[in-house]
């Protein structure tokens, strides 16, 4: 389903209000209750939804009330921010195909850059800045590259990028194998290609600097099929 425009998302105080009445509801039948109503006349940001599930405590009721919100959620692009809801991996594998999030994310997004060729129309603007910067601080709270990657690709997805929004994306990846993983994903969502160079910055070693290069160039024809090592 399309994104509902940002602007008729619930107002903060309301919200506030809805967030004080679920924490006065003792059972879980009636915090059930109490969010199909709210859903039912409203429409929330992702950062909304977030809340809402830390308001839960169990995964199974989390992706229930993630059902619930789905067809409510007003900017779809900030999925990532829902995503850190829930604890375990294999929760937010679940949640991420509630959001419509592709299994293999790089062809996907492979084949969105081809669709733009194909039809002659432009990339989408990149990430703006206050949600690039919620992206930035949520890879930081991941323990493991293996989270930070799949952040990456719910960004991934349904955003694009600045050829320094990729730097610093990849700078917070430690491990240079894992550098290059993200790379391959945000490659075909790089709106200002022609700074490319610039990417080469976040990798130290030449070996790595080269295996970025190979794949950006390879970016430039979406047509290939690479899987960094």
């Amino acid at each position: 389903m399309d994104s509902i425009n940002v602007e008729m998302a619930m107002n903060p105080l309301e919200f506030s209000q809805l967030l004080n009445t679920l924490d006065k509801q003792g059972a879980s039948k009636d915090k059930k209750a109490l969010i199909q109503t709210a859903a039912a006349g409203n429409t929330f940001t992702c950062a909304q939804v977030a809340q809402i599930l830390d308001k839960l405590t169990f995964p199974k009721e989390q992706l229930w009330a993630l059902k619930i919100f789905r067809p409510r959620i007003s900017d779809r692009e900030n999925t990532f921010q829902i995503i850190q809801a829930f604890t375990f991996t294999k929760d937010q594998k679940k949640a991420g195909e509630l959001l419509g999030q592709p299994e293999d994310v790089e062809p996907a997004v492979r084949r969105k850059r081809l669709d733009e060729e194909s039809e002659a129309v432009d990339m989408p603007a990149p990430m703006e800045a206050s949600a690039f910067s919620q992206l930035l601080e949520a890879l930081s709270n991941q323990k493991f590259p293996k989270e930070q990657l799949y952040l990456v690709e719910l960004a991934a997805y349904r955003n694009t990028f600045t050829a320094e929004q990729a730097v610093q994306l990849l700078d917070k990846f430690k491990i240079p194998r894992y550098q290059l993983k993200a790379l391959n994903i945000i490659r075909h969502r790089i709106t200002d290609s022609q700074s490319n160079f610039l990417i080469l910055n976040a990798f130290d070693s030449s070996l790595y600097k080269k295996k970025a290069s190979t794949l950006l160039m390879q970016a430039a024809s979406p047509h290939e099929n690479q899987n960094p090592s």
